[in-house]
């Protein structure tokens, strides 16, 4: 059986990118070995901090490009909110399994989502 050495036994003790990641990692490892998982997956940790601060510190760019005003996260709380609540109505009320629970729960809160922005009324 041929078995994977690690080169950088000392320094590849501490895994960052296993904690942080989780599953993601566990695909890195599975598809690509544990070496190349290491690596990528602190990579990957690197880049999803580094878009953080990105994105920390262009907010204003980044909440007027997607058109993010605190009416819409209201909207966007509310909808969460009231899927949540279809979700354990479904599943508690009408015995519905899990997914069927929260794929029902999904579709009915898009719809609604659709519904209130096609009627929504349009600023001039």
């Amino acid at each position: 059986m041929i078995q994977e050495a690690t080169p950088l036994r000392g320094a590849m003790g501490l895994n960052l990118g296993e904690s942080v990641l989780g599953g993601l990692y566990d695909l890195y490892v599975d598809a690509l070995g544990s070496t190349v998982a290491w690596w990528l997956g602190h990579i990957t940790v690197v880049a999803i901090l580094a878009l953080a601060y990105w994105v920390i510190t262009n907010w204003n760019d980044v909440s007027s490009g997607l058109g993010i005003t605190r009416t819409r996260v209201t909207a966007w709380l509310v909808i969460l909110g009231f899927t949540g609540g279809q979700y354990v109505l479904y599943q508690n009320q009408f015995g519905f399994p899990t997914s069927g629970a929260f794929l029902t729960a999904l579709t009915v809160s898009a719809y609604l989502w659709w519904q209130w922005y096609q009627l929504e009324p349009q600023k001039a």
